[in-house]
C-alpha cells in the first residue's frame, strides 16, 4: 500500500491511500516559510516592525480629518457646522486604548505590544499617552446634535456622500477591502510575534536579569518579565483605614519612579534589544496565505498617517491650553 502526503494551501494535510478513499486530516498549521521584505527600516527606539507600513491609520483620526476636509463642501451645501477641537495625538491614544487584545480584538493596535519608553515613564508612568485630546464628549455631542441630524436629513440624496468622498480622495483614506484585510493581518501577525518573542531563550535570560534589577523597587508581586507590569499590587496606591484607594487617574511619584526604573532595567539587562531582535526576526517569514493577502495591501499607510496629522494640525480648532 503506497501512502503519499500533500499539503493544501489551507494547511490541511490530504492523505491518499492507494486504492482507498481519501482521508483528510484537518488542523495542521501552515508553515511560515515565505520571506517578506520589511516595509520599514529597523528602529528599536520607535519599535518599528517589518509589517508596520501595511497598517492603516487610526480610524478616529481618519474620520476626524475627513470631517475637517469635507467642511467647506458641506458649508456650500448649507451645513455650516464645523467639527469641534481635537488633537491627532489624543485621537491616536484613544484608538490605541480601545484597540486591545483585552477587549477580544484578534488584531490589536501596534502600540499595545510596544515596550514602555523612558519619555512616557517620566511623564505618565504606566498610564499610557493621554487621550484627553480626543475630546470624546465634545465630538459625541456634535455628531448627535438633533439640529445637525435634521440638516443632513434635508439634504438632497448623495450631497453629503459626495463631500466625504471628495475628502477621502484628497486625504488618500479610501481603503479597498484587500488593503483593510492586509492592515488587520499585519497588526495580528505583529501582535503574535511579540507574544512569541518573549519565549526566546535570550529574551527569557534577559528577563531574569531585569527582575533582579527591579528588586529594589519594592514591588511585592514582581512578575517574571516586563510584560507583567504594572502588577495587581500597584493598582492599590494607598490605604485610608479600611478603605482602599485604587490606582488613580493620574500617575503618582511612586508609580513614575517604578516605571523609570523598569525602563532602565530593560535597557541594562539587554531585554529590550533581545526582544526587538526576536520579534523582528519572526516577522520576516509568513505563510503563503498571509503573503498573498499582504501583497494586495498598501505600504503607503505611513504617508497617509503623516498627512492626517498635518491636516488636523492645520484645520482643527485650537485645543484648550490644559490639554496635553
Amino acid at each position: 500500500m503506497q501512502i503519499t502526503n500533500r499539503v493544501a494551501k489551507t494547511g490541511t494535510v490530504v492523505v491518499v491511500l492507494a486504492g482507498l478513499a481519501t482521508v483528510v486530516v484537518h488542523g495542521l498549521p501552515e508553515r511560515a516559510d515565505v520571506a517578506v521584505a520589511p516595509t520599514v527600516e529597523q528602529d528599536s527606539t520607535a519599535w518599528a516592525m517589518p509589517l508596520d507600513a501595511f497598517v492603516a491609520p487610526a480610524s478616529s483620526k481618519t474620520t476626524y480629518a475627513e470631517d475637517l476636509v469635507a467642511q467647506p463642501c458641506l458649508r456650500k451645501a448649507g451645513i455650516d457646522d464645523p467639527a469641534p477641537w481635537a488633537t491627532a495625538a489624543g485621537l491616536q491614544a484613544d484608538d490605541d486604548a480601545a484597540d486591545t487584545a483585552a477587549r477580544a480584538n484578534p488584531a490589536p493596535a501596534l502600540a499595545t505590544t510596544r515596550p514602555l519608553t523612558a519619555a512616557l515613564a517620566e511623564t505618565r508612568g504606566y498610564h499610557g499617552p493621554s487621550a484627553a485630546g480626543a475630546n470624546q464628549e465634545g465630538l459625541r455631542q456634535w455628531g448627535y446634535d438633533p439640529d445637525r441630524q435634521a440638516a443632513f436629513a434635508e439634504l438632497p440624496d448623495d450631497v453629503a456622500a459626495r463631500c466625504w468622498n471628495a475628502a477621502r480622495k484628497t486625504l488618500g483614506t479610501t481603503l479597498r477591502g484587500t488593503e483593510q484585510t492586509a492592515s488587520e493581518l499585519a497588526q495580528r501577525l505583529t501582535y503574535l510575534a511579540a507574544l512569541d518573542a518573549r519565549q526566546d531563550d535570550p529574551v527569557r535570560t534577559a528577563a531574569a536579569v531585569w527582575r533582579t534589577c527591579m528588586a529594589p523597587s519594592g514591588v511585592p508581586d514582581l512578575p517574571a518579565g516586563p510584560e507583567g507590569m504594572p502588577t495587581p499590587s500597584m493598582h492599590v496606591s494607598a490605604r485610608d483605614g479600611d478603605q482602599v484607594v485604587l490606582f488613580s487617574d493620574d500617575p503618582g511619584r511612586a508609580e513614575v519612579a517604578v516605571a523609570g526604573r523598569d525602563v532602565a532595567c530593560q535597557e541594562s539587562s539587554g531585554y529590550r534589544s533581545a526582544l526587538y531582535a526576536a520579534e523582528w526576526e519572526r516577522l520576516l517569514h509568513v505563510t503563503a496565505t498571509d503573503a498573498a493577502a499582504l501583497r494586495k495591501g498598501s505600504t503607503r499607510q505611513p504617508q497617509v498617517d503623516a498627512r492626517l496629522d498635518r491636516v488636523i494640525a492645520r484645520l482643527a480648532p485650537a485645543a484648550p491650553a490644559d490639554v496635553d
